[in-house]
């Protein structure tokens, strides 16, 4: 799908194919859980507005990528994470910076397979927290 913007470009309107995959946990109200085990109303922690609630979640099948354990800091993620190849991870340095997980070429390891991929639905995006790392839900 395209759609035109203010400035009469076309661009792919298309949202980006995000999400988690089994066995990829996620912090929640009644602690760690797989995001295979979440359930709609499950209150996930965000780090911008605290815990909200899980309106749904929708299972797709799409490229993924591997972020190798402690490759992005001190013990984050916590373990290996194969998150959609899209998937949009908070960085913290000297600047914090929302990068997709396939630009981190350096971090990134392993083919963009396809796999199973949960995403989770909210009112609105937020950044939650998933094997430790800090990750967008939209």
């Amino acid at each position: 799908m395209t759609a035109l913007t203010s400035n009469n470009v076309f661009h792919d309107a298309t949202p980006a194919q995000t999400g988690l995959t089994k066995g990829t946990i996620v912090l929640t109200l009644r602690g760690e859980v797989a995001v295979e085990d979440l359930r709609e109303g499950d209150r996930i922690i965000t780090r911008d507005v605290g815990a909200q609630p899980l309106r749904a979640i929708e299972q797709s099948t799409a490229k993924s990528a591997l972020i190798q354990k402690g490759s992005l800091g001190a013990n984050m993620p916590e373990r290996d994470t194969r998150v959609a190849a899209e998937q949009a991870i908070l960085l913290r340095g000297e600047k914090t910076s929302l990068v997709s997980v396939s630009s981190l070429a350096g971090e990134v390891r392993g083919t963009l397979e396809k796999t199973t991929i949960y995403r989770l639905i909210f009112d609105r995006n937020h950044v939650i927290y998933a094997n430790g790392a800090e990750l967008t839900t939209g």
